[in-house]
């Protein structure tokens, strides 16, 4: 990501720290949290900013989830 973005990676991190683990893997952040970080920081997203976060969201998830099934997948090998 170009310097210019690097904000983005901060926002995301600080997002993703408060989002509790789910029973059945990673949860998305929602739209209320969302809300609610904007409220109590102050920070002001752009639509494009939100699109960009939503994805990182998203991409993480699908990370996550890949690992947990090869965690699985071994596990069930030993």
């Amino acid at each position: 990501m170009p310097d210019a973005g690097a904000f983005l990676w901060d926002w995301f991190w600080k997002l993703r720290q408060a989002q509790p683990p789910g029973f059945s893997g990673p949860v998305p952040i929602s739209n209320i949290e969302l809300s609610v970080w904007c409220q109590l920081t102050g920070n002001i997203i752009r639509r494009e900013e939100l699109a960009i976060l939503r994805a990182m969201d998203a991409r993480l998830c699908i990370e996550i989830e890949k690992e947990s099934e090869a965690i699985r997948a071994r596990e069930a090998t030993t």
